[in-house]
C-alpha cells in the first residue's frame, strides 16, 4: 500500500497557518476518510477503496507526525537563512553614506 506517498503529498501543499493537531486532523478526513468507525483508502491504481485495520492507522498516523515535523523544522532552518540574508543585504545598503569631509568650504 502506498499510503507515504500520500503523505508527502499532502504536506507539499499544507496550509502553514494550521496546527500540528488540525492538520493531522484534516489528512486523516481527507485522505483515510471515516465511515462508521472504519477507516478506507482510495488505491490509485486499481480504483478500489481498501480498508485498513487500526495497526496501519496507527503506522500512518505516527508517519504523519514525523514527517510534519521534520517539514516545520526545515522550513524554520531555511526562513533564518533567509532573514540572516536579508539582514545582510540590509546592512550592505546602510553602509553607502557620502563623506562631506572631502568637499571643500567655498
Amino acid at each position: 500500500m502506498k499510503i507515504s506517498g500520500s503523505i508527502n503529498h499532502y504536506l507539499i501543499y499544507y496550509d502553514k497557518r494550521m496546527s500540528d493537531e488540525e492538520l493531522l486532523e484534516d489528512y486523516v478526513e481527507y485522505v483515510l476518510g471515516s465511515e462508521n468507525g472504519r477507516y478506507e483508502y482510495l488505491d490509485k491504481q486499481t480504483f478500489e477503496y481498501i480498508e485498513l485495520s487500526d495497526e496501519i492507522v496507527e503506522r500512518t498516523i505516527n508517519a504523519f507526525k514525523e514527517r510534519l515535523k521534520k517539514k516545520r523544522e526545515k522550513e524554520k532552518i531555511n526562513e533564518i537563512g533567509e532573514n540572516f540574508s536579508r539582514n545582510k543585504e540590509i546592512k550592505k545598503e546602510m553602509g553607502k553614506v557620502i563623506d562631506f569631509s572631502k568637499y571643500r568650504k567655498v
